[in-house]
């Protein structure tokens, strides 16, 4: 009776050491084996890539597409190379006033949206500053394009963020006066 537990609990654990080295399989040797991030990227549509926060195994982009759509994506590396992975995104919102937010999106990693800055302005979300990325890689034809001539991405990482259910993204000038206010 002894011997046969024995062996029930020794298959369990054979069987749960296949599963996590058939999943590190997956995670370290499956993917897109591309030499560079850049070439990771998604071609399926007319992107123009904007270079956003990155780390060693991760890079973030922020896109225009097609002439109409705005959002971001992220490239990862494992032991093969880079790969493609998830992103979101939405259209243009309509020609935005200065220092005025009308939406703001998230891929659950974090807020991100538009904006057209005047003065010297911070995008505070929940108490915590954006992230403010110039649009300073992207000529003027595609700018006026989109219609975003002098806009900003404005982006925060949500782990920064405590309450990430609610969202109060306010515009703040340098005198600590709220310009406008967002509430999500």
């Amino acid at each position: 009776m002894r011997t046969r537990s024995m062996r029930i609990g020794l298959f369990a654990i054979v069987v749960i050491v296949l599963s996590f080295l058939f999943n590190q399989y997956f995670v370290h040797f499956s993917g897109d084996r591309k030499s560079s991030p850049e070439e990771a990227l998604p071609t399926d549509h007319d992107y123009i890539w904007i270079e956003g926060p990155q780390t060693d195994t991760v890079h973030r982009y922020f896109f225009l597409a097609d002439g109409n759509y705005f959002g971001t994506g992220i490239v990862t590396k494992n032991l093969t190379g880079w790969s493609s992975g998830g992103g979101v995104f939405s259209e243009i919102p309509n020609p935005l006033n200065e220092n005025e937010i009308k939406s703001a999106h998230s891929d659950n990693q974090i807020l991100f949206g538009l904006i057209n800055p005047k003065g010297n302005i911070e995008v505070n979300i929940n108490g915590k500053a954006a992230t403010l990325i110039e649009l300073s890689t992207v000529s003027e034809e595609m700018l006026n394009l989109y219609g975003i001539k002098g806009y900003k991405i404005w982006f925060i990482d949500l782990s920064l963020i405590e309450d990430k259910d609610h969202f109060k993204i306010r515009i703040i000038n340098e005198q600590d006066d709220i310009l406008n206010e967002l509430s999500i």
